[in-house]
């Protein structure tokens, strides 16, 4: 398996879309409880920015296999350093092990980004995501019980951070 990463570029927009779309289904990974359009996106997309708060597009052999973003944690100036984590799959290339290389990714770039903390919110009953970030290296910095009215049910928030020592 041959894992790439690369910025994303306004022509990937559809296919995040899509495979947000697919989270949102699963009621997973996002608090969002209707499937966006692109249109709703586009503001979203145009917030990233490649030397400091990136949006990257993973691909398995050449395929599009996900997204994985680093988005400015708050527009506060004692928070300039910190981002949380986005990161996506595909549905058909879950359980490969990417998940596994993106968040390596995020390791090896945040520093270079001058960042020197990365957060992740997980739903609390998404175990896979729990388990791919502790394997990481993060920890568990706060637990928001049932926070998200998601249809059925109300979800438990954790967050999940790690700091880093930045190259510049």
């Amino acid at each position: 398996m041959s894992i790439q990463f690369r910025q994303a570029k306004r022509a990937d927009l559809s296919l995040i879309v899509a495979i947000y779309n697919e989270a949102v289904a699963t009621k997973q990974s996002t608090a969002d409880v209707q499937p966006v359009t692109v249109a709703q996106r586009e503001d979203w997309f145009a917030s990233f920015n490649p030397l400091r708060f990136p949006l990257w597009m993973i691909e398995n052999e050449g395929r599009v296999a996900g997204f994985v973003g680093l988005e400015p944690y708050s527009d506060r100036a004692g928070y300039r350093h910190v981002a949380e984590a986005a990161l996506y799959l595909a549905s058909d290339q879950q359980g490969q092990h990417i998940g596994s290389q993106a968040v390596d990714w995020i390791a090896q770039q945040a520093p270079k980004l001058g960042l020197t903390t990365v957060i992740a919110r997980i739903f609390g009953h998404n175990q896979a995501s729990r388990k791919l970030f502790e394997k990481a290296g993060y920890e568990q910095w706060g637990h928001l019980p049932e926070i998200a009215e998601m249809p059925g049910f109300t979800a438990d928030l954790e967050v999940y951070g790690r700091h880093f020592t930045t190259t510049d």
